[in-house]
């Protein structure tokens, strides 16, 4: 009787094609479990720079927020080193901001070209960018290299952007041979990167903030000591003259009482003086008008007041007509003419202030001037010690004119009086209305 052959159901393993088969499913698993396991490493290490970048949210303030990200950054990517630069705009260069590790402390405030170095690569390239072996890469800036106390080998550059702008580069280092940068740690800080660089613009947005807040708080307190003095040497003397001379009336009214009749009349100018002051001062803090009909009308009541309240020869001259401005732009340039002319009632000594409004034929800009025939001065002398005099005018007027995109220059010469300049674009300042009618 036969044997019933063996069942393999594995196949012949005596059979070498089939032998192939089970090497090639096998060599499948592990490359499936290899990528399994990149693709766990790569969840957790998300996960970790997703934690990070959550707590730098919470720091507003720039310079620890610096250091954060770039302890981090070393951190997660298990770095020797690493270094943080930011772009400045106006220099088109990137500046060592914060260094971590490898004793490269003295970069601290290094600036480089934006086109130098492997840093101004990924900068101007935007992209990231892993390097194996720096000493092999001619776009590696030596003198850089110097900095560290020990041989870098590889390294990892990311650029940091926010809403498609440059804020800097983000580096890392490897210093132990062997150790190398690969395509998952280049992802995961590219991500770290561009959240550190929202963080960094609202930290900086936050210190313009509070830098604006400051301002504005230095600012009210020169209106209110500006108000205070104009209160002082102005309504309040008359009022206390209008005081005294009541008393002296009242005993008039006693002891002569037909000489009582012309002394309140004198107490009735006096009075009227007062509160022709403090309408002015009233129309200087809120020129209702300035809202409700426009620049020149606000300007005419303006001078009008100047000449009564002040004996003030100050002349108004609107050389052509021109659409009304925005509330922002009227704003604007009634303050920049109201702080000229206070400064040539205070200093210049002059017989005569004009204030002219010239718009160019095409409409296109508007010049305001502002002139004196005062005892003039010297601009470069004045300005360059104005900071430290603490007074806010001047800086006002420029932050003013910036606002409206528009210049300011002023002129003077000694014994000659003095020229302000406000010139700014039309079309752009004009109301909304006007500007559609425009199109």
């Amino acid at each position: 009787m036969a044997k019933r052959g063996h069942h393999c159901r594995g196949g012949d393993l005596n059979n070498p094609n089939q032998l192939t088969e089970i090497e090639l499913l096998r060599e499948q698993v592990q490359a499936l479990q290899i990528k399994f396991e990149e693709a766990q490493q790569r969840i957790a290490g998300l996960h970790v720079v997703h934690e990070v970048a959550g707590s730098l949210t919470s720091e507003l303030n720039l310079g620890p927020l610096l250091h954060k990200i770039m302890g981090a950054a070393v951190e997660v990517m298990s770095a020797s080193a690493g270094s943080l630069l930011l772009l400045d705009e106006l220099t088109d260069e990137l500046v060592f901001e914060v260094i971590k590790g490898g004793g490269g402390e003295s970069l601290k405030g290094v600036r480089m070209s934006r086109d130098k170095g492997i840093a101004g690569w990924v900068a101007t390239h935007r992209k990231p960018l892993i390097v194996d072996d720096v000493n092999k890469d001619n776009r590696y800036y030596q003198s850089i290299a110097s900095s560290f106390d020990f041989k870098l080998t590889s390294l990892l550059c990311v650029p940091m952007i926010s809403r498609n702008k440059l804020i800097g580069v983000l580096q890392v280092l490897h210093s132990t041979p062997g150790r190398y940068f690969g395509s998952m740690e280049q992802q995961l800080l590219t991500t770290f990167g561009n959240q550190a660089a929202i963080a960094i613009e609202n930290a900086r947005l936050y210190e313009s903030l509070k830098d604006e807040r400051d301002h504005l708080l230095v600012v009210e307190d020169e209106i209110r000591k500006r108000l205070a003095r104009d209160l002082h040497d102005g309504p309040t003397q008359l009022l206390a003259a209008i005081i005294m001379s009541l008393g002296f009336t009242k005993e008039l009214i006693k002891r002569a009482p037909e000489h009582a009749s012309s002394e309140i009349e004198q107490n009735v100018s006096v009075a009227e003086k007062a509160l022709k002051q403090l309408r002015t001062l009233l129309f200087d803090l809120r020129p209702i008008i300035l809202e409700t009909q426009g620049l020149v009308p606000a300007l005419e009541v303006y001078t009008q007041r100047l000449k009564e309240t002040d004996n003030l020869n100050i002349i108004l001259s609107v050389e052509d007509e021109f659409e009304r401005l925005s509330g922002k732009a009227e704003v604007a340039v009634f303050a920049v003419i109201q702080e000229m002319v206070n400064n040539a009632k205070k200093y210049a000594q002059a017989s005569r202030i004009d204030i002219i409004l010239r718009p160019d034929e095409s409409q296109d800009t508007l010049t305001v001037l502002i002139k004196d025939d005062g005892v003039g001065f010297d601009v470069h002398a004045v300005m360059s010690g104005y900071d430290e005099r603490g007074s806010l005018g001047m800086i006002n007027t420029h932050e003013r004119t910036e606002a409206i995109n528009g210049t300011f220059k002023i002129s003077s010469e000694i014994g000659h009086g003095t020229e302000a300049s406000l010139i700014l674009p039309l079309r752009e300042n004009l109301l909304d209305d006007q500007k559609d009618d425009l199109h």
